[in-house]
């Protein structure tokens, strides 16, 4: 998928929402942490990622979300990669799913097919997520993401960062009057 293409989803996805404007029913906050796999350069890491989100959910049952992941990917270098996601989404009474663009910053260790180096940089990608809340509050995000790394690297030969991870969330919702 082309940069320009993915500008033109996230343009289309935020102008969906200024077209048809409604009421808010309800802020919604959550946060948990997440552990998964994140694929850079030639090698698979573990990650550890605490999260955050602010989610508005209007009378209906989509809904704009504002999410933001800190992963810390640790190894022989210990790598960061924050990234922030605006995405779309449908909501019922216990699961959620979402869809949009995010960018992300990097510092990471990365070993390509000969070399190893430690890589900087901004990534543009997109962000799907979904939730199923099982206990009140309380309940399972799975999130899938995938970066273009900027810039030419020896040790990211084809420029892709994929993430996918897992793990509890919480939710906390303020209702609007």
């Amino acid at each position: 998928m082309s940069m320009r293409l993915l500008g033109k989803i996230g343009l289309l996805c935020v102008g969906a929402l200024v077209v048809v404007p409604a009421p808010a029913q309800a802020l919604e906050f959550h946060g948990g942490v997440s552990v998964g796999g994140i694929q850079i350069g030639t090698e698979p890491r573990l990650a550890v990622s605490p999260f955050a989100g602010w989610l508005w959910r209007n009378e209906g049952d989509f809904r704009l979300e504002v999410h933001n992941m800190f992963s810390i990917v640790p190894g022989a270098g210990i790598g960061v990669y924050d990234r922030t996601a605006v995405t779309l989404g449908y909501a019922t009474k216990t699961t959620t799913v979402s869809l949009g663009p995010s960018l992300a910053i990097y510092s990471m260790p990365v070993c390509g097919a000969v070399i190893c180096d430690r890589v900087v940089g901004v990534a543009p990608g997109g962000r799907a997520q979904s939730d199923w809340y099982f206990a009140g509050p309380l309940g399972v995000s799975t999130s899938v993401h995938v970066d273009w790394a900027s810039g030419s690297s020896r040790v990211l030969p084809g420029s892709l960062v994929v993430m996918f991870t897992t793990g509890p969330i919480w939710r906390f919702e303020v209702k609007s009057k």
